[in-house]
């Protein structure tokens, strides 16, 4: 990871503390700890000792060829898997049947408002989609009736997609192997759907540290 890189990281993590502050009424301290452990770290002074021995090059772009560079969609499968364990929603054993094979929470992802939905599918895997910066309130259909009323049951929102950039940022979907191993399908920038990007927002999420999967691994064989 370079220098300028690891600066937008930084700023990011900081930008995420001030809303923290101000929505929890905590200190500046404290935030930075939290909007930390959001992007995957025990804390800030973690952030910081990972990163400040790093080399500055400021003309090094984000490649997804290398290791230590997630692709965007992925970061945000890994996210929402590690909420929905953390919300004991999900298992990782897929023979334990104590858990609801399919369900949704609205949570936050990295410091955004952040549909999680799952669903069991064939051997054993999870279908995991996470919509991004979602706004509820601002779905067309979040009042209708019947069929028509927004359930969360597909991986997508119920709405014309030409609709989603007024309530929604990013919509995405992967699937969660749990018989052969535990860990998200596919390698890089395969394996997943992106389904929807709202101009701006995949530059976000480039700039967002890899957040760190809790018990699984973020990339593995892709069986379809």
């Amino acid at each position: 990871m370079d220098r300028k890189i690891i600066s937008h990281s930084a700023d990011f993590i900081k930008r995420q503390a001030k809303s923290i502050k101000r929505k929890e009424g905590i200190t500046h301290v404290q935030a930075l700890d939290k909007s930390a452990v959001i992007c995957g770290y025990h804390n800030w002074a973690h952030f910081v000792n990972l990163n400040s021995n790093k080399v500055e090059n400021s003309s090094v772009k984000p490649n997804y060829s290398q290791p230590n560079t997630m692709n965007p969609y992925r970061k945000l499968l890994v996210a929402g898997v590690n909420k929905l364990l953390s919300e004991d929603l999900i298992s990782l054993d897929a023979k334990n049947k104590n858990y609801s094979e399919s369900g949704h929470l609205i949570s936050e992802v990295f410091g955004y408002t952040t549909a999680i939905l799952w669903e069991e599918i064939s051997y054993e895997e999870l279908r995991i989609s996470v919509w991004w910066k979602y706004d509820h309130s601002l779905h067309p259909q979040a009042n209708l009736t019947g069929n028509a009323r927004e359930r969360f049951t597909l991986e997508k929102p119920l709405a014309k997609k030409q609709q989603y950039k007024n309530f929604v940022g990013v919509v995405t979907s992967g699937w969660l192997e749990r018989k052969q191993g535990e860990y998200i399908q596919g390698e890089k920038d395969r394996g997943f759907l992106k389904i929807y990007t709202r101009q701006g927002e995949k530059e976000e999420l480039v700039r967002i540290p890899n957040p760190k999967p809790n018990g699984f691994k973020t990339e593995g064989k892709f069986y379809r």
